[in-house]
């Protein structure tokens, strides 16, 4: 169809249209699920950057131990302290007894030397160092369970719905010779996984760049970065620049990855592998899938008409006798490429279409559809108007229906 549109039904000003859409868009259930493999995980999902719409999962919703998935959280924290001014990179931290003892994944820090912020920030993330996020917690909060507090919070916001933390780090109870005292499990769902990497890069696209780092050196020594799909690493992924790996035995192997092909950036969630290497192959069988079967297309553009629509809609009562209408946003989706047919433009007007109009009036949402069903996650796109129109007297009208009946005459 050439990406044409043409009208299925009208009823009335009052009523829907339905216009045949040539793109595709997904859902974040079954609707997107056939062009994606099997993937041997507890749980995963495949997310478009920039709306945010799952174009697979399965069992994304199940809250699992999340092991250094974790860190994402105490990542963007810092990260908000930062950019608020209430902490500087250059600071100095103070290594508490508490944080040196913190066991796994570390970078052997030793209670009363002092790091900076940053130094501690990139071994982290990098390294996934384990006594550098609960160097940073205390440093922050006072407490480890006092940061806590604030990860539990800002989930919350974030609307992560199956999310609850129990420390900084996401270890195991028994790796800490001190338990942060919270309650509850700690867990993470894939979709919230995927949602808390996204608004990482998101809201603070410079994080992008440490997170791309093959390794840090910290007191001389080298720490290489777990996730080996970074540029020249042993499992090398195109585009790929982040995120995030973790792995506890209770958690499986777990990996939180992001890629960009031709302008399109996906953002992947695998937990539950059961190896360091399958972690990856996983994620690049989801990449590979979502690059090859979606591309990001601009359907609607601000301040145009609706394609395929009408540009100009009848005001009855009106000194001019109709009305330009054009959207208020652009929207841009991850569309499919083979399944053009199945997409719709769905309109519903939103309120009776006469004068007095003044420009810029809301009178219709546009939502594109699949199958004629809602896509989750698409929010409608209003269409206004373009114009103001005046409120014609009675006598115009009058005339004017007499010379349109005068003229169906003639005609």
């Amino acid at each position: 169809m050439g990406g044409r549109l043409f009208p299925l039904w009208f009823k009335g000003m009052a009523g829907l249209l339905i216009l045949l859409l040539g793109v595709v868009a997904a859902t974040d259930r079954v609707l997107a699920a056939e062009p994606f493999p099997e993937v041997q995980a507890r749980a995963h999902v495949v997310m478009e950057f920039d709306s945010g719409l799952v174009l697979d999962a399965h069992r994304a919703d199940e809250p699992l131990p999340p092991a250094s998935l974790t860190k994402m959280m105490t990542g963007y924290l810092v990260l908000e302290k930062i950019r608020s001014g209430e902490i500087d990179w250059a600071d100095p931290v103070r290594i508490s007894p508490r944080a040196a003892s913190i066991d796994e994944a570390q970078v052997y820090l030793v209670a009363g030397e002092e790091w900076t912020v940053r130094q501690l920030f990139e071994a982290m993330l990098v390294y996934s160092a384990n006594d550098a996020a609960v160097a940073l917690a205390e440093h922050l909060a006072g407490s480890e369970e006092a940061f806590v507090g604030w990860m539990n919070e800002k989930a919350k916001e974030l609307e992560l719905t199956h999310t609850h933390f129990r420390n900084s780090t996401g270890l195991n109870e028994a790796s800490y010779p001190r338990p942060p005292e919270v309650e509850g499990e700690h867990v993470m769902s894939a979709r919230d996984a995927a949602l808390l990497a996204r608004r990482l890069l998101r809201d603070f696209p410079e994080v992008k760049e440490i997170l791309s780092r093959p390794h840090i050196t910290f007191r001389g020594k080298e720490y290489p970065n777990w996730n080996r799909m970074l540029p020249g690493m042993s499992m090398a992924y195109e585009g790929l620049d982040g995120v995030k790996t973790g792995f506890t035995n209770e958690a499986g192997y777990c990996f939180v990855g992001t890629a960009e092909r031709d302008g399109m950036r996906l953002v992947t969630a695998v937990m539950g592998t059961d190896s360091q290497s399958a972690r990856f192959q996983e994620t690049g069988r989801l990449l590979d899938a979502g690059f090859e079967n979606y591309v990001l297309k601009p359907l609607i553009s601000k301040d145009k008409p609706l394609p395929g629509y009408r540009e100009r809609i009848p005001v009855p009562n009106g000194v001019a006798r109709d009305v330009a209408l054009a959207a208020d946003r652009t929207l841009v989706l991850p569309v499919r490429k083979d399944q053009m047919e199945k997409y719709t433009f769905h309109v519903r007007y939103t309120r009776e279409v006469k004068a007095p109009l003044a420009a810029g009036t809301p009178v219709a949402e546009v939502s594109v559809r699949y199958d004629g069903q809602k896509i989750p996650g698409v929010e409608p796109v209003r269409l206004l108007t373009r114009e103001s129109v005046e409120e014609a007297s009675w006598v115009r009208l009058f005339f004017r229906k007499l010379g349109d009946t005068i003229s169906s005459w003639i005609e």
